[in-house]
């Protein structure tokens, strides 16, 4: 029953799942309009769809081992794609004139990625630990000390991660810490130097 529990939190807490609101988050939040941060939400999902299709491609193929691409010798692709896609997604935000702050997630997913990647050559961090801990940090940052509360779901996706076998407790914790510095130095820079 525990595993069970542990394969639905890691789930729920999948990466591409977590990345499914926050375009519409960020844009409304930034001044947006509903409507726009709708429509930017639904572009945005669509480059996530995508991404999904790639992982589910790569599994049919046998490049990839399942949804968590759990082998560490798979992860270079799948880091790579994750990056050309959000390349992709940046050059459309560009064309599109979209929100500034959808540029900047997307660069800071794209510095993660490549983070995590070369991390990734020495230990397999958790995507995601790294994710959710990156997204409770900004919301810390960004909308206050209220959201503080939400870093209780962190011991508990480790222990999902863990009890499913697909990461280590020292896995967990180097995915939650490039979550957090990333996050910290990201928004420093933008935010104290560039003034964005």
């Amino acid at each position: 029953m525990s595993k069970f529990f542990a394969e639905i939190i890691s789930l729920v807490f999948n990466p591409l799942v977590v990345l499914i609101p926050i375009p519409f988050f960020l844009v409304f939040e930034t001044g947006g309009n509903l409507m726009e941060a709708i429509i930017w939400t639904f572009l945005s999902l669509f480059f996530v769809f995508l991404f999904f299709l790639f992982i589910l491609f790569g599994i049919k193929k046998g490049f990839f081992s399942d949804l968590d691409v759990s082998r560490r010798t798979q992860r270079p692709l799948l880091f790579s794609s994750a990056i050309i896609l959000t390349i992709i997604y940046i050059a459309l935000l560009y064309f599109l004139h979209g929100p500034v702050i959808l540029y900047i997630g997307a660069l800071s997913i794209v510095v993660g990625l490549f983070v995590v990647d070369l991390v990734n050559r020495v230990i397999k961090a958790s995507v995601h630990l790294a994710t959710i801990s990156a997204l409770l940090t900004f919301l810390v940052l960004v909308e206050g000390r209220l959201f503080i509360l939400g870093f209780i779901l962190i011991p508990l996706l480790a222990w999902s991660r863990i009890k499913t076998k697909n990461h280590t407790l020292q896995e967990t914790i180097i995915g939650t810490s490039l979550g957090i510095l990333l996050t910290i130095t990201i928004y420093v820079i933008f935010k104290y130097i560039i003034h964005v």
